[in-house]
């Protein structure tokens, strides 16, 4: 599960929209815009954004998955292993 690093409320946001930007580049934190106190939206880094993507599409894919399982389960068994330099 995501952490938020920072709540901040939507005019406070407003108001400091390029440092709020900044800093999410810098430090990579996950900030949520609040309204009336509650979360409403979340603002995270592009890098962030492009990975979660990719994780989501890796998960979607039935064929990724399955194999993932499958190498999991032979890790769990000790199964023999191949090489890479016998590839």
């Amino acid at each position: 599960m995501e952490k938020i690093d920072t709540y901040i409320p939507v005019t406070k946001a407003k108001n400091q929209m390029l440092d709020i930007i900044r800093e999410i580049h810098a430090c990579d934190d996950t900030i949520a815009i609040t309204k009336n106190g509650i979360p409403q939206a979340v603002m995270i880094s592009m890098d962030h954004y492009v990975a979660l993507q990719e994780t989501i599409e890796v998960l979607a894919d039935r064929d990724i998955m399955d194999q993932i399982h499958l190498s999991t389960g032979e890790l769990q068994q000790q199964a023999q292993l191949v090489d890479l330099d016998e590839l």
